[in-house]
């Protein structure tokens, strides 16, 4: 399962945010309010009537309300996959551009501390013939310093590798959420985003689901807030998801685009991808066409994939493992 932190400039609206897309409230404690969400997909219901499964699961993202920008609270973000910015289009003096600045320059400098205590690490390795660490060390802050963004720095797949060792805030992957209060507000070109009425969807997670339907429209919002997000966020961290499927559970399991077959076995269980043999592979639209697994391959529809095969969004796995 992957996660998602919530992060913001104060008074950016995260906590509303936090509920209008968990349906959690965010009362705060001595942690981060965290709330585990389902990613609704309409293929695991098919796929459930198709098998006549006793149960659906689906693939889950784990979302956390970090508090605030400080080096603890800040902890939380650097353990998740994903940001999620809040940006704040309520109130007086919006400016979503000066705010998202405004915050890339608070990470950046909560890096380049990061990045000046791994600095003097790595110089005293690199004496022991370990120079790798210092020379990625060093392109970081030079790059931090000038309020450049480590995700902006053209790293080798090597150095990417030692630079994410360290977790830092500006090499995840992020998506913007602008939170306005009466009217969708656009956010700025160049990142996977999306628009929300963080209070009004907020009220609306509270209200009989007619009753909640009556109020997003008046708003123009056909779609809730938590499906919006979730597709963002999928989004920003490339994820994609496989489907497997028996009379006893139908189920939806995410894995980062490009992963190849084994990955997705162990995405499933870690021993199916220390035994992986082959994955016999299906399409969505090829199983639902056929009307069952058994009747696809009576078709010639089923693949038999090896350790090379890339998955896609929406195949059908069967693994065979030893």
């Amino acid at each position: 399962m992957r996660d998602v932190a919530l992060v913001g400039l104060p008074a950016s609206g995260k906590s509303t945010v936090f509920t209008a897309v968990s349906g959690h409230s965010s009362a705060r404690g001595s942690s981060a309010p965290v709330a585990v969400v389902a990613v609704p997909d309409a293929r695991v219901d098919k796929l459930a009537e198709i098998y006549r499964s006793k149960k659906t699961t689906y693939a889950q993202l784990e979302i956390v309300d970090v508090a605030g920008l400080d080096p603890h609270s800040l902890g939380a973000a650097r353990a998740a996959d994903g940001l999620a910015i809040v940006l704040r289009a309520f109130g007086d003096d919006v400016d979503v551009a000066r705010d998202l600045s405004s915050f890339r320059a608070e990470l950046a400098v909560a890096d380049l501390s990061t990045m000046e205590k791994v600095h003097d690490r790595a110089a005293k390795q690199a004496k022991a013939g370990s120079p790798l660490e210092l020379e990625v060390a060093e392109r970081a802050e030079a790059a931090l310093s000038d309020g450049h963004w480590l995700s902006e720095v053209d790293w080798t797949p090597e150095q990417r590798q030692a630079a994410a060792l360290w977790t830092p805030l500006t090499l995840k992957p992020f998506l913007l959420v602008i939170n306005a209060d009466h009217e969708l507000v656009d956010a700025p070109a160049g990142a996977p985003s999306v628009a929300l009425l963080g209070a009004v969807e907020s009220e609306a997670r509270d209200l009989p689901d007619e009753e909640a339907a009556e109020l997003l429209r008046e708003y123009g919002i056909t779609e809730p807030a938590r499906e919006r997000f979730l597709r963002a966020a999928f989004e920003a961290m490339d994820l994609i998801t496989f489907l497997t499927g028996n009379s006893e559970e139908a189920r939806s399991w995410e894995i980062p685009r490009g992963a190849k077959a084994p990955q997705a076995a162990g995405a499933i269980h870690t021993d199916l991808e220390k035994g992986f043999i082959r994955a016999e592979r299906l399409s969505f639209g090829d199983l639902v066409a056929a009307g069952s697994y058994e009747a696809a391959r009576e078709k010639g529809l089923v693949r038999v994939e090896g350790k090379d095969y890339v998955v896609n969004d929406g195949d059908y796995l069967a693994i065979l493992h030893s």
